[in-house]
């Protein structure tokens, strides 16, 4: 969000001073909250307390927290005419008062915008917040600035902001996951919850037993198969469908209905699921794409097995919309169903969360550098036509080594926008656990784009860098910056489940981030700091330790995969680097202990078995 490019008088802190904080008796929980918020931070900052109101007494001196009757009543007033959106804010500042207001949860955000932009905060960890001290003379300029989020719809799956809902509406999320611990939902008080989201795979809530039903499973290779239901099965949809129907009553206001395939791509290939498949043409008039990344050639043969799963989801939500018009029927498209269908629309209550899992993470998804991603772009162009709403599944994580640099940095913010462009209105990101690779980074970044896409991903890494690393901020630029150049030069179309090899990474890249982070560590200004550079480092100790991660965690994988021995597919290494090796994986095993870095029990224990350590060495 920007404020006004012309400039525009100004008033003072010290001008402030008499204020008071304004809010309805009768505003929403979070617009209270709000004001608690202003009136916190306010002060951390200025030094002044400004007593919280609910009236006033004059038409001047105030700073109005949400719509109501004093704002009416004030020089304010005409604002509001306006009826806002949920998430819609709007920030004047006058000479006489200001106001910050909108929906509700728009108020919230208004307030954390107002703290941001005028008097410099910087919510950067849930335990870590940059409050500078603000002088008496420090001017807020005049102004009068809105703004609504793009997406309507914003959940990072990151332990570092799920895990604290107060930081997490810090950073403007909205949305928590459903499946999660109490604690972790936003309450009505932080502003509630959007109810956009598809939370993932769920067997489109058949409850039908296989054993039992085999012919409501998906057929393929001439036998029946749990992986997916059949989708055209009448009695899979009657069960469905009645089930659905049956529990009306228990579903939220404008809450969205999950129906979801499996986390495979075995999706069924019987006849009747075929002809819906082929959308009324024949087999040999189907013109599919050759080779299309992440599908399995025989699902294609009919046509885009995504044809299915539309035809399925809209007969549920035709059946839901008379007796419930609010409701939302969202499914995915994801493996075998990412490509869109030819001629099927979505139904006007359906909701579509298309995910990125088969593109290269290491270019935008509009690089022409990426065959596969101008394909999934293809694929993205097909759904804006088939469904008007649009919810895009992204990753921030790599589920195959959670430790591994994760060369995405450059392209996720590009692809935000590439999603607001092609009419994405809500974004469900998937991270890893808490306390792997750039955790912190990535949550303070990443959120922040989630809010405001057209935010310059550069300036948002070094603004985080020099507040949370200090003066080592400089040398840890270099090593992403390392990282990002060298995995953009190997041509890597890898997607998200990767090794270091795929994305062109490997182990001479790891040694120049030890070099770095040493110095790093020498510069930094204090324990404090000393302690999340050294946290970080792993980064740069599990790189350089590549050799021996492979030999031990890839090698019997690609074995199993190409059938031959592990020897075969190891890396050889000199009996002269084990000694340093060695040396490496005792640093690394010990940081992720003192960290808590997640339980890699199993890998440390392989590691040291291969390089000969006694466990105890881990201690020493």
């Amino acid at each position: 969000m920007h404020a006004d490019e012309n400039p525009s008088p100004a008033v003072t802190i010290d001008a402030l001073r008499n204020w008071s904080i304004v809010v309805s008796e009768d505003a929403a929980a979070c617009q209270h909250y709000a004001a608690e918020e202003f009136q916190r931070f306010y002060q951390q900052a200025t030094g002044v307390l400004l007593p919280l109101k609910q009236t006033t007494t004059g038409r001047t001196g105030h700073v109005f927290i949400g719509p109501g009757d004093a704002l009416k009543e004030s020089a304010l007033g005409r604002l509001m005419q306006k009826e806002y959106a949920q998430e819609e804010l709007r920030i004047v500042v006058a000479k006489g008062n200001i106001a910050i207001l909108g929906g509700p949860r728009g108020t919230l955000y208004g307030v954390y915008a107002f703290l941001e932009d005028y008097l410099g905060i910087r919510f950067l960890t849930s335990d870590v917040t940059h409050v500078p001290t603000v002088s008496s003379q420090h001017v807020i300029p005049l102004t009068d600035r809105s703004y609504k989020p793009p997406f309507t719809y914003r959940f990072y799956l990151k332990a570092e902001v799920m895990e604290d809902p107060i930081f997490a509406v810090r950073r403007r999320q909205n949305a928590a996951s459903p499946h999660g611990p109490q604690e972790q939902r936003l309450r009505a008080r932080l502003g509630g919850e959007a109810t956009g989201g598809v939370f993932l795979h769920n067997n489109f809530q058949l409850s039908a037993s296989f054993e039992e039903h085999p012919e409501y499973y998906a057929f393929r290779d001439g036998k029946r198969s749990k992986a997916q239901p059949c989708l055209t099965h009448p009695e899979v949809r009657r069960i469905v469908t009645n089930q659905i129907l049956g529990n009306l009553d228990g579903y939220p206001r404008g809450a969205t209905l999950a129906l979801a395939q499996n986390d495979n791509d075995h999706c069924c290939l019987c006849r009747r699921c075929a002809a819906v498949q082929r959308e009324g043409d024949k087999v040999e008039a189907l013109q599919m794409p050759k080779n299309p990344a992440g599908h399995l050639p025989e699902n294609l043969r009919h046509g885009p097995p995504s044809a299915v799963v539309v035809d399925f989801v809209n007969h549920v939500a035709d059946a839901v919309a008379p007796h419930r018009p609010d409701l939302w029927i969202g499914t995915e498209a994801y493996s075998y169903s990412v490509m869109p269908p030819r001629k099927t629309k979505v139904r006007a209550n359906v909701k579509v969360q298309v995910a990125t899992y088969h593109c290269s993470i290491v270019y935008p998804l509009e690089d022409p550098r990426s065959l596969t991603n101008q394909q999934f772009m293809d694929y993205l162009g097909g759904w804006r036509k088939a469904c008007d709403n649009l919810l895009i599944w992204t990753y921030d994580m790599n589920p195959r080594d959670y430790w591994l640099p994760f060369p995405n940095m450059r392209s996720q913010p590009a692809n935000l926008r590439s999603f607001v462009e092609n009419n994405g209105r809500g974004v469900f990101m998937q991270g890893a656990p808490g306390g792997t690779e750039f955790s912190e980074l990535r949550a303070y970044v990443m959120t922040a784009l989630l809010w405001d896409p057209s935010r310059d991903a550069d300036e948002l890494i070094n603004e985080f860098l020099t507040l949370y690393y200090g003066r080592t901020a400089r040398l840890l630029r270099q090593w992403i910056n390392l990282l990002h150049d060298q995995a953009e030069a190997s041509g890597s179309e890898s997607n998200i489940n990767a090794t270091a090899k795929d994305y062109g990474l490997d182990a001479a890249l790891g040694a120049r981030g030890l070099d770095l982070f040493e110095r790093a560590l020498q510069a930094a200004d204090n324990e404090t700091i000393r302690l999340r550079v050294e946290k970080l480092s792993m980064t740069a100790l599990r790189l350089a330790l590549e050799r021996v991660w492979w030999n031990v965690t890839e090698a019997p994988r690609q074995a199993r995969v190409r059938k031959t021995t592990i020897q075969e597919v190891r890396i050889p290494i000199d009996g002269e680097d084990l000694p340093r090796y060695r040396v490496l994986a005792c640093q690394l095993f010990a940081l992720a202990k003192k960290h808590n870095l997640g339980p890699r029990e199993s890998a440390r224990a392989a590691v040291y078995s291969y390089l000969g350590l006694p466990p105890e060495n881990e201690k020493k």
